[in-house]
């Protein structure tokens, strides 16, 4: 396990210092969240008392989309530079491969998430602090898990010729019980509710979110061999 560790932090330590001196998907991500903010803004009526409804499904449309851009390019930057293969013949395990990606992944999208939630709930006049314990463990939970799908899937649409398309295909559908979970407790989050009242919903999503890393922990050898 500590070996695994260790070269998937080489992996993961190369991925931040191409991303630093880049910023390539770093500024992507934020911009286009700031662009869906800012449409989601203009759509709807701030003083509505409705608006705490609404800001929880903006926020996961945002950084879900914001996400599957992160991940449709954790491994092109190798694909379009034909050192994948290179890659995948370093004298290392699979799985580290996976989760040096894995915890790049995790990285940008907290960075993105850390940028973006702040201007949300300065746009639509709503407060954090009161709930920052809950939302912390909400996004903890949520960006693990669709990251590990959402790198898991990467992967098998990097060798299909629409990539691009072919990610959000496959991530949404199997990530949509992540994402409704995601909704529901940020939603109860800020009606004020308490742990009680989103029980169901953060077992629902701490289950998944351990099933698709562990899945796709298993699963990503046999996709890099198909």
């Amino acid at each position: 396990m500590r070996y695994l560790l260790a070269k998937s932090w080489q992996i993961y330590r190369k991925d931040m210092i191409v991303e630093y001196r880049t910023r390539e998907r770093v500024v992507t991500m934020f911009v286009f969240s700031l662009i869906v903010m800012v449409i989601f803004n203009f759509a709807f009526n701030i003083g509505s008392n409705f608006i705490e409804r609404v800001v929880p499904g903006m926020i996961w449309v945002a950084f879900s989309f914001a996400g599957m851009l992160c991940a449709s390019r954790c491994f092109a930057s190798e694909k379009d530079r034909a050192t994948f293969d290179g890659l995948l013949l370093a004298p290392i395990d699979r799985g580290s491969i996976f989760l040096g990606k894995l915890f790049g992944n995790i990285t940008l999208i907290s960075l993105v998430q850390l940028a973006v939630l702040p201007l949300f709930i300065i746009f639509f006049n709503m407060t954090i602090f009161p709930y920052l314990t809950k939302l912390l463990v909400i996004f903890f939970l949520g960006t693990i898990g669709f990251s590990s799908i959402a790198t898991l899937f990467a992967a098998v649409a990097i060798n299909t010729r629409m990539r691009d398309v072919m990610l959000p295909v496959l991530l949404l559908p199997v990530a949509s019980p992540i994402l409704i979970a995601l909704v529901e407790t940020t939603r109860t989050t800020f009606e004020g509710g308490d742990w009680q009242d989103m029980t169901n919903w953060i077992r629902l999503l701490s289950v998944f979110t351990v099933v698709f890393l562990v899945a796709s922990v298993m699963l990503f050898e046999y996709i890099l061999e198909e």
